[in-house]
């Protein structure tokens, strides 16, 4: 509580530090995040970690009935492949282990040798010793104790003959089919030498997230992750420099040639594999991982007490007799060949589990397409309706998302590159086969991509909802606003808006085209759209002077915002006080508010301004006395700031129509006074309003005389004709 969380340490294993803080940006640097935790209720997600609060599996050993079940796996003629499990200690995971090895066999060519190391615990040799005389598997005991590298190596010399094995460690479970896939890829490639499978815990073939233990539950049981890495991956596998020995395919003809693990070096059991491995690959043979197959592995029981003792002995020693391993390993997980696996196997379990969905297109950047969507998403939720959420980022990125399903963990759905895996997002919104796509902006995409995928949604076939929370197919100027800023009017011809593209762009978008392309594209797509929703007229009369033939649907936003008593007005002091609320950028009236505080500044007027929020330079506003009261992360929050200031009156210094404008919301909602320009849903929510004001838009450019406004303003008297 103390040190930990400022040395990026997780409290338990079930608060996950690192998500934490970047779910909810709004924490302050000295802030406790687990205090954080408790007292907002979860943060922003209401999660400690995205995944879940379950651990896995704990693994028991099988009941009577359970081993009267299960065939034998004594070696035969038929044998083609020897599965190894070493044994030393861990009760129930080894027996557990063993159990599964042989009901997960099937008719597969495989026998099963369980190794005894003279085992601690006399119970489990007992039982291993009686199953082993009921003729379930094959049985052997080392005289003494040799440890786990002498042990393999006994298994590999004297008691496997001539075949191909398995090491498959005490605490790993196969399931049904495991094998039939494993030996599949050895057959396919003669060439390749070791062959190790997906897992939990397995470093570079660690699933969902690699080079992790991922011990948290997914939304699955491990053998159904079996079924749907077979389904995801079918004959898939990527090329790897090292195997990892929980379940780990050796090829005998490669064990004649470069011999078995070394035991000289590598004496208790860190680093061996990777050895064997290396020394596969000088010899020209490959190791890959099969796509197709998960083991689960609880993860290094038997030799628990050791492996954190010899891990750093090992490492050195493998360093030392191989001095460009590290550099090896190093590049190839930069590189992560493994991801097509996993991703995937990800899309299986989303397809799995929301098969049929709601899918929302929307932009990676905060503001109020967040509030609303948030809505929409609840309101599925409350429903039982599944969603997920593609979201369009950094030029040629998407990300698939969802928090509807606990443990449904998709991170390889994330930073998807268009450049190459568009063919992999179609295919997987195709055959998600969703109940409707749900589109609000491509807002970070490049034209080509944005281009690319207004196509591909339209060609899906399924019915498509626009929502236009902005300007896009109009003009990359998303907001209408000329590159200086300058709001030259709703309806900016053509002429005009190829002129601007001439002007240096200020705005930062990724997306410029030709204006009349731009339109001609979208024209050509509305025809497909089921629905095209504005949340106010103003916004409608825009997209229908470009778009004439759209069929336009006016649909307000719903109030979404928490109930709330009305704000009071503090009593008259002489200073008047303006709330500004939420991200303010160019476009949201940032260099209003700068030269309203500026000259308030200037000429020592009777105004005070605050922010609750931040803006495009928190620090500027500041030094012109503007009061900062920093991030909010819910609209609640935001309401107690206010409650907090007590303003006289809320400004939305905004430049561009909004299409709804959600600030304005609060105001409305807490009986404050709102003050907007007329333009836009803010222009055309308030101009009806007896308590609210609405001034020349103008004045925007004008600080001295927006001022002198904000001054004149019959605070009292608009206060007084509040009504709900």
């Amino acid at each position: 509580m103390t040190f930990g969380w400022k040395e990026n340490r997780s409290p338990s294993p079930y608060f996950d530090l690192k998500y934490y803080q970047q779910s909810n940006p709004e924490l302050a640097e000295d802030e406790f995040p687990l205090a954080h935790y408790v007292r907002t209720g979860g943060g922003r997600t209401g999660r400690a970690n995205p995944v879940s609060n379950t651990s896995w599996f704990t693994p028991r050993a099988p009941s009577g009935e359970q081993w009267a079940s299960v065939p034998s796996a004594c070696h035969e003629t038929s044998t083609r492949t020897v599965v190894i499990i070493p044994v030393y200690k861990g009760y129930d995971e080894t027996l557990a282990s063993v159990y599964h090895a042989l009901a997960s066999r099937g008719g597969a060519p495989y026998s099963l040798l369980v190794v005894n190391d003279k085992s601690p615990d006399p119970e489990l040799a007992s039982k291993l010793e009686a199953l082993a005389a009921d003729g379930l598997f094959d049985y052997a005991e080392n005289p003494h104790n040799l440890g786990f590298v002498r042990t393999i190596n006994r298994a590999l010399t004297e008691l496997s003959g001539d075949h191909d094995v398995i090491l498959l460690n005490s605490d790993a479970y196969v399931f049904p089919g495991w094998f039939d896939r494993i030996i599949a890829h050895a057959d396919r490639h003669p060439d390749v030498a070791t062959i190790t499978p997906l897992s939990n815990n397995a470093t570079i073939c660690s699933y969902p997230k690699t080079i992790e233990d991922n011990n948290l539950a997914l939304e699955v049981a491990p053998d159904e992750l079996d079924r749907l890495a077979a389904e995801a991956n079918a004959g898939e596998s990527a090329d790897v420099p090292t195997g990892v020995g929980f379940c780990f395919y050796m090829r005998r003809t490669v064990i004649e040639e470069i011999g078995g693990l070394d035991a000289q070096t590598f004496k208790i059991g860190y680093g061996e594999e990777n050895d064997f491995c290396v020394r596969a690959m000088q010899a020209g043979y490959r190791n890959i991982v099969a796509g197709d197959v998960f083991v689960f592995h609880s993860g290094s029981v038997s030799f628990a007490a050791i492996k954190n003792e010899n891990y750093t002995n090992g490492l050195a020693a493998l360093a030392k007799k191989h001095p460009s391993y590290d550099r090896m390993v190093f590049n190839h997980i930069n590189a992560d060949p493994e991801l097509r696996l996993r991703r995937n196997f990800d899309a299986a379990r989303l397809r799995r589990a929301l098969s049929g969905c709601t899918v929302f297109v929307t932009h990676r950047w905060s503001g109020g397409i967040d509030t609303y969507l948030a809505h929409e998403w609840a309101q599925l939720k409350a429903r039982g309706e599944g969603y997920i959420i593609l979201r369009v980022h950094e030029d040629h990125f998407v990300s698939i998302e969802t928090d509807l399903v606990e443990g449904l963990f998709v991170p390889n759905l994330k930073h998807i590159d268009l450049r190459f895996d568009f063919a992999f997002v179609a295919e997987f919104l195709n055959s998600l086969s969703p109940s409707r796509i749900h589109l609000n902006s491509f807002a970070g995409l490049t034209w080509e991509w944005h281009r690319a995928l207004l196509n591909c949604l339209g060609a899906l076939g399924t019915p498509l909802t626009y929502i236009g929370h902005d300007y896009a197919p109009i003009s990359h100027y998303y907001q209408l606003l000329r590159p200086d800023n300058v709001y030259e009017g709703p309806h900016p011809t053509l002429e005009r808006l190829t002129e601007w593209g001439r002007m240096k762009d200020q705005s930062g978008s990724v997306d410029i085209c030709d204006p009349a392309e731009r339109q001609a594209v979208y024209r050509a797509f509305f025809k497909k759209v089921e629905r095209i929703i504005l949340p106010s007229m103003a916004a409608r009369d825009i997209y229908a002077h470009y778009f004439p033939e759209a069929k336009l649907n006016v649909v307000e936003h719903l109030d979404h915002l928490p109930e709330t008593a009305w704000a009071e007005r503090r009593s008259d002091d002489g200073i008047i006080r303006i709330a500004v609320v939420g991200a303010i950028g160019t476009h949201k009236g940032y260099d209003v508010l700068l030269g309203l505080a500026a000259d308030a500044k200037n000429r020592s007027l009777p105004i005070e301004y605050h922010l609750i929020g931040y803006s495009r330079d928190d620090g500027l506003l500041g030094l012109q006395g503007v009061k900062m009261h920093g991030r909010f992360s819910t609209e609640a929050e935001a309401m107690a700031h206010l409650d907090a200031m007590a303003p006289d009156m809320m400004l939305v210094p905004s430049i561009w129509p909004e299409t709804f404008c959600y600030t304005l919301s609060m105001a409305l909602k807490k009986g404050i006074p709102p003050v907007v320009f007329d333009l836009g849903a803010q222009g055309e929510r308030v101009a009806d309003l007896p308590w609210g004001k609405v001034l020349p838009q103008s004045l925007a450019a004008q600080p001295p005389v927006l001022s002198d406004a904000l001054l004149e303003l019959p605070i009292a008297e608009l206060w007084a004709k509040r009504s709900r």
